[in-house]
């Protein structure tokens, strides 16, 4: 904060809370996240385990110190009502148990007794973001800087903002500035790595930044996932196998990430394991029409056409316009020598506006383009 509170307060404050309301994070001293999150990291430890049993009992601590302090700090607002210490951190309380609403009360009634706290407008900036009163949050970050230019959560806060309003290179900017002020900012570099990966396509770098996120925390297991895709993108297919298999060691029913380890393995050729991830994807979602398309290449590719065929013919019957199957069925086609069939494909993916199904047709099927 930019203004020192009333030393009452202040003590209040340290002793009943120590750094339950840290600035740095919204970091409650017991972790109240949802327990299967929680147990996910920690060690994937089983659902029924004592260790979701004792995270449930820590949450109901966390709420009891929770309405203690809205009590302790309402008794400081009936001696003087004009204080801004009690109100922000009934806010900062409302915030830990995301009554949103409520906070924003709370955030509004100090700022309007002191309105050069850049934090209460950052906060209220978040738990309007919370509610998808975007508008308003994007105002209040933006007072927030202008009082404060020194905040990296601030600029991370508004940058996530940014992005929920597909505003990428807005977002991308402030997480710069953010990592400006604080380069060892594990949830600002994952953001900007992702941002990396998807928006300005620059692999080398996002997988830069996934490595510091995994240096700095090595429990922030979504890392990996995400480190592997800019592998994949970039066309590193072991890399991204490697980096996939460490973050389904932690999170195993990951179908996004089977799929992809999958394609990794299928375009270095380990077709085997390649369908091995492809089947668990089917136990669990049988009509994943993506596992299908390329099971049914992996399949062809090992000289099973028939099976190959199936998987591909099932994949186009529960998505009629999904373009790579055509390709795949077309491919593996080709491999049975059908090149008629394989080119009358690829005529359909090319109808989808595949750009890839036109350069195989010029390279394979000229004779039949009319």
């Amino acid at each position: 904060m930019n203004k020192h509170l009333l030393f009452c307060v202040s003590l209040l404050f340290i002793c009943f809370s120590g750094n339950i309301f840290s600035q740095e994070e919204e970091k409650a001293k017991v972790d109240t996240l949802d327990a299967n999150t929680i147990i996910i990291r920690a060690g994937n430890a089983k659902v029924d385990s004592a260790a979701v049993h004792e995270k449930k009992q820590e949450a109901k601590i966390a709420k009891r110190l929770y309405n203690d302090a809205i009590k302790e700090y309402s008794k400081l607002l009936k001696k003087d009502k004009g204080m801004f210490a009690p109100y922000y951190y009934i806010a900062k309380v409302h915030m830990k148990t995301k009554d949103y609403k409520e906070a924003i009360e709370y955030f509004t009634k100090a700022i309007i007794i002191d309105s050069t706290h850049d934090d209460a407008f950052r906060d209220r900036g978040i738990a309007e973001a919370a509610l998808e009163k975007y508008s308003e949050a994007k105002k209040d970050f933006n007072i927030a800087i202008s009082l404060n230019p020194n905040d990296p959560i601030t600029y991370y806060q508004r940058g996530m903002l940014a992005e929920k309003g597909k505003d990428k290179q807005p977002a991308y900017e402030d997480y710069e500035s953010a990592l400006d002020l604080k380069p060892n900012y594990p949830d600002v570099l994952f953001r900007r790595g992702m941002l990396l990966t998807m928006y300005k396509q620059d692999y080398v770098l996002a997988i830069g930044d996934f490595n510091k996120v995994t240096d700095l925390d090595s429990a922030y297991y979504i890392a990996y996932f995400w480190k592997g895709k800019a592998y994949f993108l970039g066309g590193d297919f072991k890399s991204a196998d490697k980096e996939l298999t460490t973050f389904l060691h932690i999170d195993s029913s990951s179908v996004e990430a089977m799929i992809m380890r999958g394609a990794a393995r299928l375009n270095y050729n380990d077709y085997s394991n390649s369908i091995r991830d492809f089947d668990e994807v089917l136990k669990i979602e049988p009509k994943n029409f993506i596992a299908l398309t390329n099971r049914g290449l992996a399949k062809g590719m090992q000289k099973n056409i028939t099976g190959g065929l199936e998987d591909l013919d099932l994949a186009i019957k529960i998505k009629y316009d999904y373009s790579p199957a055509y390709i795949n069925r077309a491919l593996v086609k080709y491999m049975n020598k059908d090149k008629k069939g394989g080119c009358a494909d690829l005529k359909k993916a090319d109808g989808l506006n595949n750009a890839k199904a036109y350069e195989l047709l010029q390279k394979y099927c000229k004779s039949e383009v009319k």
